[in-house]
């Protein structure tokens, strides 16, 4: 499971260097994965993969990925790649009643951006 990780973190930093942003990856769990920053934008990302349909995320992954965030001064996501496609999530959209977070596949792209959304290349047309 680290390794599915680290490989995703790894891609993220080289695809976000290839579109101009400085980036910081932080190897091991040290509550955030990547800061990458480009013209005064700074985000701030933790990291998760998985093939499954449904992913559990601990509530203390995100409390430290918003409290660092907070602290750094940049935007907090949710890097997640799910079922090979890449999804970004501002953590202040997640709920949960208990001490993870239940992401399934179908649902939370409702709430989430992608790639060339986050990088400013375009933007998603969601329904409401």
């Amino acid at each position: 499971m680290y390794r599915k990780g680290s490989n995703f973190e790894r891609e993220l930093k080289r695809a976000l260097e290839k579109k101009g942003f400085a980036v910081v990856r932080s190897a091991g769990s040290h509550g955030v994965d990547i800061i990458a920053g480009k013209n005064g934008n700074i985000y701030i990302f933790e990291c998760k993969s998985t093939s499954k349909e449904k992913f559990y995320v601990k509530k203390e992954d995100i409390d430290k990925l918003i409290s660092f965030s907070e602290t750094f001064g940049g935007k907090p996501y949710l890097a997640l790649k799910i079922k090979g496609k890449w999804l970004f999530i501002n953590p202040y959209l997640l709920h949960t009643d208990g001490k993870n977070y239940a992401l399934e596949y179908k649902k939370i792209q409702v709430i989430a951006i992608d790639f060339k959304e986050l990088v400013g290349e375009g933007k998603q047309v969601k329904f409401e």
